[in-house]
């Protein structure tokens, strides 16, 4: 899907990691780590640090996570939150922080595929787990939760709130662009 306008944050990047040479949209591009003529095949997985609430604003990989986010690297975004979250037992307040920034980068993903069936799934579960985070931390390892799911609600009500026609006209009028009013993460300091 080629989209109609370019990610553009609001503030400069948190991390100093280049992007990868491509994003990643299945079908158009190679895998990155399957596929022989991928950026990342072949290459050892990067030590993600342990992420804590008092060292996210320096964790690399975090930070590179909510860059690749903001520039519309979903699935690298959602493989660099991984990394983290493989950490964390899966019932404590980080790893459903992460997964649920997880989540929301694969719903992105699939919108970008025109998957709404994926869409749906992965917003809803990851809505539902930055929700469980916001009720104890409104405000965890920078992100405003409540302000984030309000502007995330929004968006997705482009795309889960109308019922997408099913006649075949052209993809761009079909699927809104998911960078218009695109939700930034923005990380307070």
């Amino acid at each position: 899907m080629t989209f109609h306008s370019t990610p553009n944050p609001p503030h400069a990047r948190y991390s100093q990691k280049p992007f990868p040479p491509y994003r990643f949209i299945l079908g158009e591009n190679p895998h990155p780590t399957a596929d022989p003529a991928g950026h990342l095949y072949g290459k050892e997985e990067e030590d993600p640090g342990t992420l804590t609430l008092e060292n996210w604003s320096t964790n690399e990989t975090y930070l590179y996570g909510v860059d690749l986010y903001n520039y519309a690297y979903w699935w690298e975004a959602h493989e660099a939150f991984e990394g983290l979250w493989r950490e964390f037992p899966p019932v404590v307040i980080e790893a459903h922080f992460l997964q649920g920034l997880i989540k929301i980068a694969a719903a992105f993903y699939k919108w970008q595929l025109q998957d709404r069936r994926g869409v749906e799934i992965h917003y809803a579960g990851g809505a539902e787990l930055l929700g469980e985070v916001a009720a104890r931390h409104p405000v965890y390892m920078g992100l405003d939760l409540k302000d984030h799911l309000g502007k995330l609600e929004k968006q997705f009500k482009k795309v889960l709130g109308t019922q997408l026609p099913s006649d075949p006209e052209p993809q761009s009028t079909r699927w809104p662009d998911p960078l218009e009013d695109y939700p930034f993460i923005v990380l307070k300091q």
